[in-house]
């Protein structure tokens, strides 16, 4: 017994360490499996955007809904949820992940675009494709995210329709991420 505490006690608390340094060092972005931070370690991608950064999820937010008979919305913007109000601290960053399922409809060449009005100000409202002209519902998707200052803010999420669409399931995450 004398002997297992001589060795086992050692042994857990350099396993405790060293398990403690890789989370540290990982969480720093210098560990292993990250990219060099000098410039002649980096590539160029193919598409040039941000640099990656750590983030840590701070709160999530989800609204969902299946109207019971879907909603009928006329061609143009439309609201598909509620307006969420929210509080950051620190200087953070909002992800917007919508998926509705939009249709119920004959129209041809209908097509369908998702968004938001954050802070009072509509976002990238992208086609995220078409409705079936089959009085069928497709289901769409998008996701984008905003860095915003600390402060209280507003987001709801929006659809538009160039022919009118009847509003079904829907699903929004709402994620509020700090570096």
């Amino acid at each position: 017994m004398k002997r297992l505490l001589k060795i086992g006690i050692p042994s857990l608390a350099a396993a405790v360490v060293l398990f403690a340094a890789f989370h540290y060092i990982r969480a720093q972005g210098e560990g292993p499996g990250t990219v060099a931070k000098t410039p002649e370690a980096l590539v160029t991608p193919a598409v040039i955007g941000l640099p990656a950064v750590a983030h840590v999820l701070y709160w999530t937010y989800m609204t969902n809904a299946t109207p019971l008979s879907g909603t009928s919305e006329s061609a143009g913007l439309f609201a598909i949820d509620s307006p969420l109000e929210f509080t950051c601290h620190l200087p953070c960053t909002l992800e917007i992940e919508q998926s509705a399922q939009l249709g119920y409809v004959d129209y041809t060449s209908n097509e369908v675009d998702l968004g938001a009005l954050l802070d009072g100000s509509l976002t990238l409202f992208p086609i995220v494709g078409e409705t079936a002209t089959d009085y069928s519902y497709t289901s769409f998707n998008y996701t984008q995210s905003f860095s915003l200052k600390p402060g209280t803010h507003t987001v709801q999420s929006y659809g538009e329709s160039s022919d009118g669409v009847y509003l079904g399931f829907y699903h929004m995450n709402y994620r509020v991420y700090v570096p």
